[in-house]
């Protein structure tokens, strides 16, 4: 039974009253409920009561007076983990260890307000935080503090109507690493190094001729062809679930290795749930097709040692599926329901996106300084804007959520498109004279 205590306390202006209860500790330490002030015992026995029995019954008092950090703990811990993609919570845990805890975890919840989140926001900005990493961090804010407020922490909240700089001049420039469209001889050049049976020809071709996105190359399943139609369907993607109890010794061993380790690869719906079907190319069809070919063959070749890999559902569209790679092996364990992956290794080893990243410094180091992966998504739109081909075409084919998206983003000055321009300013002005 918690009791409210009153005793007296000395000020320059006299004596007052204050009263006190013991509230839920935090971090394992005793917390208590205090306010001071009362002229008479009997004043402050009673309003400690009062503030005893809304805490009993609600708990707004102590609520509001919790630290950013401890509320943004919980906010992950009873928000974002409840329906959250894995990786999005994890996305969301580093932005609060990071940027949030050091700036804003040391306030009371209840002391936030919009001019100390808009100043947190105009000094990341002038620190040279690009735009879109400034969307990520406002999203945080708006998010959490919208829990804030429906779990009754706040009344209302103070990441309302907050602004990111267009216009103004940062005091240190902003960080920004373009994606590059890739000329056609470049591509060229990355072929010959990466030819047809590597282990990143496939992948390049798929974000090239495609503009897939990387998790959408790796979670790409025989299944999702159809080669008569000549169509792809993108129905998942694989991201990555990386245990908290993963250690660096942990990582060492099992990092672009086949065996995952604590971690784990997944399939989740595509990002935006963009599910979709598009066309590809004759060539492209003959490459996929010799490629499962090959597959079939080392099937055989291999036997018991071929590795196979399954999930625990059925694999439908958009369905989050988990799979442990290092647990499922056909030689392990052969429960659940077979999938049939296109990148995998001559012995049926799944290959993880995270190839890519060796591939790319050898293409930055060898060929094209500028490369990333996600820039064969950019060139991919890219050429097919230069041919002309209708923007609400390219964002379908891309799975992007919004027109303008599209135009804005990727719709880049092709030399094919500067030629058709410049043959169309020929034509306009020929004809005046």
């Amino acid at each position: 039974m918690v009791d409210v205590c009153v005793r007296k306390r000395y000020r320059a202006s006299g004596a007052v009253y204050e009263y006190r209860f013991e509230i839920a500790s935090i971090d394992g330490k005793r917390k208590w409920q205090t306010k001071s002030g009362f002229k008479t015992i009997t004043d402050a026995r009673q309003a400690g009561k009062l503030a005893l029995r809304q805490y009993e019954n609600c708990g707004h008092i102590v609520k509001d007076q919790i630290s950013v950090a401890d509320f943004l703990e919980d906010w992950i811990v009873h928000d974002c983990m409840v329906d959250l993609k894995p990786n999005t919570v994890t996305n969301y845990i580093k932005q609060v260890r990071i940027y949030l805890k050091p700036a804003l975890g040391a306030y009371r919840l209840k002391s936030l307000t919009r001019e100390i989140l808009q100043g947190f926001i105009l000094k990341m900005y002038d620190n040279g935080f690009s735009f879109n990493s400034l969307i990520a961090i406002k999203g945080v804010l708006t998010k959490s503090m919208n829990y804030a407020v429906d779990n009754h922490y706040l009344v209302c909240s103070p990441a309302v109507r907050l602004k990111i700089p267009r216009y103004r001049i940062p005091v240190i420039p902003t960080r920004f690493s373009p994606h590059c469209y890739i000329s056609a001889d470049i591509m060229q050049k990355v072929f010959e190094r990466f030819p047809e049976r590597s282990s990143s020809f496939i992948p390049l071709k798929l974000g090239y001729e495609c503009g897939l996105r990387l998790g959408e190359v790796f979670g790409l399943c025989w299944e999702d062809i159809d080669f008569d139609n000549k169509t792809i369907r993108i129905n998942r993607q694989v991201q990555w679930f990386a245990d908290p109890n993963r250690d660096k010794e942990e990582k060492l061993i099992h990092n672009g290795s086949a065996e995952c380790g604590k971690g784990f690869w997944y399939f989740s719906a595509p990002k935006y749930n963009s599910c979709r079907t598009i066309e590809i190319s004759d060539e492209l069809t003959d490459i996929l097709k010799r490629e499962q070919v090959r597959q079939e063959r080392a099937k055989v070749y291999f036997g018991q040692y071929y590795s196979n890999y399954y999930t625990d559902s059925a694999l439908l569209s958009g369905s989050e599926l988990i799979y442990k790679a290092s647990l499922n092996r056909i030689s392990m364990d052969e429960s659940g329901f077979p999938i049939h992956l296109v990148c995998v290794r001559e012995n049926g080893t799944f290959i993880s996106p995270r190839t890519m990243q060796h591939t790319s410094r050898i293409i930055k180091k060898e060929i094209f300084d500028n490369f990333d992966f996600h820039s064969l998504r950019v060139t991919h739109a890219s050429m097919l804007a230069g041919l002309g081909v209708e923007p609400k075409y390219i964002q379908t084919r891309l799975g992007h959520t919004d027109l303008e998206l599209t135009i804005k983003v990727y719709e880049r000055v092709t030399d094919l498109m500067a030629e058709r321009g410049r043959k169309a300013i020929n034509e306009l002005y020929h004809e005046k004279l």
